[in-house]
């Protein structure tokens, strides 16, 4: 019975530590180059982590290196297309961007939303139309022939609007 709870801790132990984003490999790394990749790909500080993982070993690590490069990354990632397809994948927003990005970013992040969102209502109107489909009864109840055009306009609609709003969050995405 003893066995269990030391391999228990020994998994926990493992998932904690290896769910870990910085490795020891990294603090080899230059630390603005490292930071920069970072802010690049959109994340968020890892400046925590630097430390806990690379500091007790190398005290001469510069963190100030790692959050100026962040800053240039995010800087790069900070564009109109980016925060357009944030919005649409359905991420959350973080506000990270510099105060000169930050309004164009947030705006084309929001059309992103309404995207996902209205497709989000897409689907779920496709499978109302699936299942009353399904069902045969569109053939023998007028209400359901009503209620399958309903769905069907509305499908529609929906349609024509998410086009709009992904013309609208791609135009000019190539800004700065």
């Amino acid at each position: 019975m003893n066995f269990f709870p030391s391999v228990l801790a020994s998994f926990l132990i493992f998932t904690l530590t290896s769910c870990s984003s910085v490795s020891k490999k990294d603090c080899a790394k230059d630390m603005r180059e490292f930071g920069y990749e970072h802010g690049r790909k959109g994340m968020s500080s890892l400046i925590d982590e630097v430390r806990s993982t690379c500091g007790r070993d190398n005290p001469a690590i510069d963190f100030s290196a790692y959050e100026s490069g962040l800053e240039a990354g995010w800087s790069e990632f900070c564009t109109p297309f980016n925060g357009y397809r944030m919005g649409a994948k359905g991420d959350l927003y973080k506000s990270f961007c510099p105060p000169e990005r930050e309004n164009l970013f947030h705006e084309r992040f929001l059309i992103g939303k309404k995207v996902y969102e209205k497709k989000d209502q897409a689907r779920e109107l496709q499978e109302k139309i699936m299942d009353l489909s399904e069902d045969g009864k569109e053939l023998t109840s007028p209400a359901s022939r009503e209620e399958l055009s309903s769905y069907k306009n509305e499908l529609h609609e929906l349609n024509k609007e998410i086009q709009r709003l992904e013309q609208s969050g791609m135009s000019n995405a190539h800004l700065n």
